[in-house]
C-alpha cells in the first residue's frame, strides 16, 4: 500500500516496511515538542493544536526553500571555478535524476566529488559542504558473510573523524564509501579537493579497505548491490530518484 504520506512495502524476508512521508514524521516530532507545552501554558486544546499546526507549517515552508535554494546551488556550482579546474584534469561529470557531480578513478577506486546542501561539517557562513566519496568494497562480518561489519566503520570512523574543538572536517566511513566532507566557501579552491582525494586514498591504505572501480564491478555480491542503487552518491534525492524508478 503506498501514498503521499504512507508507504508500506512487503520485504523479501516477509515482513512489512512502513515508510512515513517526511512531512509527517515533521509534524509528529513538531507535535511532541510543541504542542504539551502549549496546551499546559493555555488549557485550550484547539488553540494549542492550531498552533503547533501553523508552527509545523512554517518550518515546513522553511526546509522547502532551503532545499530549493540548495538544489539550485548544486547544479550551478558545476558551472563554478573550482569545478571546471577539476573537469581539465582527469573528471568527468555524472548525472543521476537531480543529481550533478564529478566522477573519476585514481588508485583503482571511484572517486565522486558533488556539492552538498545538507552539510555535514561544522562551519559558520557556509551554504554546504564539498562531498568527496571514494569507493571500497565493503567490509562484511566474518561471522555473517551476508552482512557488513558495522563495528568496523564505526571504530574507523570514530579513529579518523577527530577534532578537538569542532569537526569543520568530516571523515567518515559509510556502508560503500569514505565520506569526506569540509565547508564550501566561494574562495574554496580545487587544489583544497585534490588534497582532500589524496589524504583519503592514504587513510584507505592505511585500513587495508580494498579497492573498487564502480565501472567494472567483477563480484556477483557487488554488481547485486550496485544493481540496487548501494553505491550511489551519498544524496538523499538520488533515493528518491531510485525509488520512484524501481519496481
Amino acid at each position: 500500500m503506498e501514498n503521499k504520506f504512507l508507504t508500506i512495502k512487503r520485504l523479501e524476508n516477509g515482513k512489512l516496511y512502513i515508510d512515513l512521508h517526511k512531512y509527517l514524521i515533521g509534524f509528529v516530532i513538531i507535535f511532541i515538542m510543541i504542542f504539551p507545552l502549549t496546551y499546559i501554558s493555555s488549557r485550550n486544546f484547539i488553540g494549542a493544536f492550531l498552533f503547533t499546526l501553523i508552527f509545523w507549517g512554517l518550518i515546513t515552508l522553511i526546509v522547502e526553500i532551503s532545499d530549493f535554494i540548495g538544489k539550485k546551488a548544486h547544479q550551478k556550482i558545476m558551472h563554478k571555478k573550482i569545478f571546471k579546474d577539476l573537469l581539465a584534469g582527469d573528471f568527468e561529470v555524472e548525472t543521476i535524476g537531480d543529481y550533478n557531480g564529478l566522477i573519476t578513478k585514481k588508485n583503482g577506486r571511484t572517486i565522486r566529488v558533488f556539492y552538498n546542501w545538507n552539510k555535514l561539517a561544522e562551519g559558520p557562513f557556509s551554504f554546504g559542504d564539498i562531498d568527496i566519496n571514494i569507493a571500497f568494497v565493503p567490509p562484511f562480518s566474518l561471522k555473517d558473510p551476508k552482512k557488513i561489519d558495522e563495528s568496523k566503520l564505526k571504530f574507523l570512523t570514530k579513529k579518523y573523524d577527530r577534532t578537538f574543538f569542532s569537526k569543520t572536517k568530516r571523515t567518515l566511513f559509510t556502508y560503500n564509501c569514505l565520506r569526506i566532507c569540509f565547508n564550501f566557501y566561494p574562495w574554496t579552491k580545487s587544489t583544497k579537493i585534490e588534497k582532500e582525494i589524496d589524504r583519503g586514498l592514504k587513510i584507505l591504505d592505511e585500513t587495508g579497505l580494498k579497492p573498487l572501480d564502480l565501472k567494472n564491478i567483477d563480484n556477483e555480491r557487488l554488481e547485486e548491490l550496485d544493481k540496487h542503487g548501494f553505491f550511489l552518491p551519498n544524496m538523499e534525492h538520488i533515493w528518491e530518484f531510485t525509488d520512484k524508478k524501481s519496481p
